[in-house]
């Protein structure tokens, strides 16, 4: 029993797993054996504290609580417990439990130097928490190869005013490798009313650069902004409501594509203990001026539509499913060929496991994505075929491994297909993918 608190290095969350547990089973069997064991033997302390490290690897926080609050019960001087509790209701933002607890560490008789150096940090994120003013990031950097990096047909044989022509061979798909970076940022502001109104900012910002093809460089940055409220309180306990300003822009080969603005409103709503949905209808103005480089960019220019609905779904603490659907209308300003409808389905899986290698004690992640999205555009293009209807279907599947190195540094790795068949040669192509990175968040 006296050896129990050695064990807990850091938190709950970083506990080490044994290796060759870990090959008896997934994590879900670990964690139902262990809830088991417990049972038979509830004052053993090695017990309790394998049962709660298992249980904040499957994110039942509340089971692991209860684990540990039962091992002071049997020996209130484990100053390493009543850290793990700390960072388990940080987890869950109880935080004036969590200090409470976090304080109760450094106040127990001989505490190990690096419980006493955790504690203070999340003493100190508490404080922060309890701003009204919060900052949050993440900073992906990486590395990607596409096998049709320029998006080009897989043929040099087109259409161009209804007659088959030959594309040089740049305009061809090419394979190339480049350099992929993203930077999110989010700003929140707490009213501190009963409502829970905050206002919440979000900045993205995404560039990529080819070694070889420089046609296919792209930059983008997006602004939203606007106040998350509550609505139903009465009703139901998680509803919430959100009118937002977005504006943003997008450059092509370092030349601007073009600028946007527009708004809407997003609702997120948790319909059951597993089971949440987020839907969001915004309309954009696209200010696409011609250019040097896109002499006839202006026909792009618009307004576009577009609804989201997202519904995440917690099947077990291991394993989440979601569901995606989407629809968009773009209306161009001068031409019609230019305007179509888009809808779009999606799905996909996360499944998390015990680190078989770092023993870091946070689990990886394997995330398989799916989508199909089909376009129907207005009228047919005259410069390409005036005869026929532009009408495309994307399917688009992504593999993705998430390895995290601590609580903030994640290695990623994914591979990715997309497959565009259209009515017409021109848009028609396959692109394979494959992208490893670093992200961390802040």
């Amino acid at each position: 029993m006296a050896a129990v608190p050695a064990c807990a290095q850091t938190s709950t969350a970083q506990a080490q797993a044994n290796p060759a547990e870990a090959g008896k089973g997934d994590l879900q069997k670990q964690y139902d054996d262990a809830f088991k064991e417990m049972m038979r033997r509830p004052a053993d302390l090695d017990v309790l504290f394998k049962f709660a490290s298992l249980a904040s690897q499957t994110g039942d926080l509340e089971g692991a609580i209860s684990a540990l609050e039962r091992m002071l019960l049997i020996n209130p001087n484990l100053p390493r417990v009543r850290l793990e509790l700390g960072v388990l209701y940080y987890r869950l933002k109880s935080y004036e439990v969590a200090r409470e607890y976090l304080q109760g560490a450094l106040k127990s008789p001989n505490v190990p130097s690096e419980v006493r150096t955790r504690a203070e940090q999340f003493i100190a994120q508490i404080d922060n928490q309890q701003q009204a003013s919060h900052f949050h990031g993440e900073l992906f950097l990486g590395m990607r190869y596409q096998s049709n990096a320029n998006l080009g047909p897989a043929t040099s044989s087109v259409r161009l005013f209804g007659q088959v022509a030959n594309l040089n061979q740049a305009a061809v798909g090419t394979p190339d490798w480049g350099a992929v970076s993203t930077v999110q940022l989010r700003h929140t502001y707490d009213f501190g009313t009963q409502d829970r109104a905050t206002l919440e900012t979000f900045f993205t910002a995404y560039a990529n650069r080819q070694f070889q093809v420089s046609a296919a460089n792209v930059s983008l940055a997006d602004l939203t902004i606007g106040p998350r409220f509550q609505i139903l309180n009465s009703e139901f306990q998680d509803i919430t409501v959100k009118p937002l300003f977005a504006g943003g822009a997008i450059w092509v080969n370092d030349t601007l594509y073009y600028g946007s603005w527009g708004g809407g409103v997003e609702v997120n709503a948790m319909l059951s203990d597993r089971l949440r949905n987020i839907t969001t209808a915004v309309w954009r103005r696209h200010n696409n001026q011609d250019t040097s480089y896109l002499p006839t960019n202006s026909l792009f220019r618009g307004t576009e539509y577009s609804l989201t609905t997202i519904f995440p779904f917690d099947i077990t603490q291991v394993i989440s499913l979601f569901a995606s659907g989407s629809a968009q209308r773009f209306q161009s300003d001068l031409a019609p060929w230019q305007s179509y409808q888009l809808w779009g389905l999606g799905g996909g899986m996360s499944f998390r496991f015990l680190d078989p290698v770092l023993r870091t004690g946070l689990p990886w992640t394997v995330s398989l994505t799916a989508s199909n999205q089909w376009w129907h555009y207005d009228a047919p293009d005259p410069t390409v075929d005036p005869n026929v209807y532009r009408d495309e279907s994307d399917f688009i599947v992504n593999l993705t491994l998430a390895v995290p190195f601590d609580e903030r540094t994640t290695f990623n790795l994914s591979v990715g297909r997309f497959v565009r068949s259209a009515t017409l040669p021109n848009y028609a192509f396959e692109n394979n993918n494959f992208m490893f990175g670093i992200s961390w968040r802040f």
